[in-house]
């Protein structure tokens, strides 16, 4: 791994309405292969000596490379980015996780890293008009330095629930929800890698790590439906709380229709002896995470080995109950 970490998520792969499974990436390793795989702005863009796609452009430019790509549901985009200087409105990148066509003002959805709010959003793009869809309201300034370097998570499940991830060096010790959003249809043609830049800052900007899988979208899905309907989603199947800033704790992040939810969520050794109870019958907001550190009740590190994670989350109202156990493996 050249530069930057990126972390695994698991997902249920349960296709409705959907069909065309792809998966790519690219970590600039080979010239010519990323030559081949990308068009666009070419003759703005080199790959550097240390195997990462680097802007080269000597007047204020926007710039943009496209990957074709269908993925769309059941979905996963990942990116790593270096940024040498301040973030602003005319120094910003956007991962383009979705366009229709090979033109960055076609619609899509992407991803905003820097501009004048200097975080990570997620927008939508239709008829030439982008619209904020995600922005963490903590976040804003999270990229407020003299240079920034980040990786950035997008998945979206098969109930069209997109969320938004970014795990900012120096700041964060692991992935960071910046929130999540429903859309019901999603159709792509293309992702795309777009920079733009100041006069004096051609250089300054880094992309490295790019990963792209999912399926093709064919029907549209009823948003009443998936309010009906409440997800969780382990960031990890592996924890290693040694305090390296690496995988130190596991979270479940969960999705609910609403606020009238309560949330019991209990680790367990394989041979189903408790460890830790991380809430029980607590209220929940209709978004959020619970987390484990790896310590027990008496608060001391669990041992190395394998543990089984149960989560329940019930509506106080109708009782609708949705119950998961999960698999995680300890590693010091």
């Amino acid at each position: 791994m050249k530069t930057g970490r990126l972390g695994i998520v698991l997902l249920m792969w349960l296709v409705v309405g959907t069909v065309s499974a792809e998966e790519w990436q690219d970590d600039f390793s080979n010239a010519e292969k990323s030559n081949a795989q990308w068009v666009g702005d070419w003759a703005r863009f080199a790959i550097n000596k240390n195997g990462q796609l680097q802007s080269q452009v000597s007047e204020a430019a926007e710039s943009a490379l496209f990957h074709t790509s269908i993925c769309a549901i059941n979905a996963e985009w990942q990116c790593w980015v270096r940024i040498s200087g301040a973030c602003s409105a005319y120094n910003q990148m956007r991962f383009y996780i979705a366009l229709t066509s090979e033109d960055t003002h076609s619609d899509g959805y992407y991803v905003q890293i820097g501009g004048v709010n200097k975080n990570v959003t997620l927008y939508d793009q239709k008829n030439g008009t982008s619209t904020l869809l995600i922005e963490h309201p903590d976040r804003i300034k999270s990229l407020d330095g003299s240079a920034s370097y980040l990786n950035v998570r997008v998945t979206r499940d098969k109930d069209g629930m997109f969320r938004l991830f970014s795990w900012i060096e120096g700041r964060d010790t692991t992935w960071v929800e910046e929130g999540a959003v429903f859309v019901s249809m999603l159709e792509s043609a293309y992702s795309a890698l777009y920079v733009r830049n100041s006069k004096t800052r051609g250089y300054d900007f880094y992309i490295d790590n790019v990963y792209v899988r999912g399926d093709e979208q064919q029907d549209m899905i009823d948003i009443e439906t998936a309010r009906e309907k409440a997800s969780v989603e382990l960031s990890s199947e592996n924890l290693s709380p040694n305090h390296d800033g690496w995988e130190d704790e596991l979270c479940l992040q969960y999705v609910v229709p609403n606020d009238d939810y309560l949330a019991t969520c209990a680790v367990y050794t394989a041979n189903g002896v408790l460890v830790k109870q991380l809430c029980h019958q607590s209220s929940i907001s209709s978004s959020g995470k619970i987390c484990w550190d790896g310590t027990t009740a008496s608060g001391s590190t669990a041992e190395i080995g394998v543990y089984v994670i149960y989560i329940e989350l019930r509506n106080k109202s109708t009782h609708d109950t949705l119950r998961q156990r999960m698999a995680v493996s300890l590693t010091l």
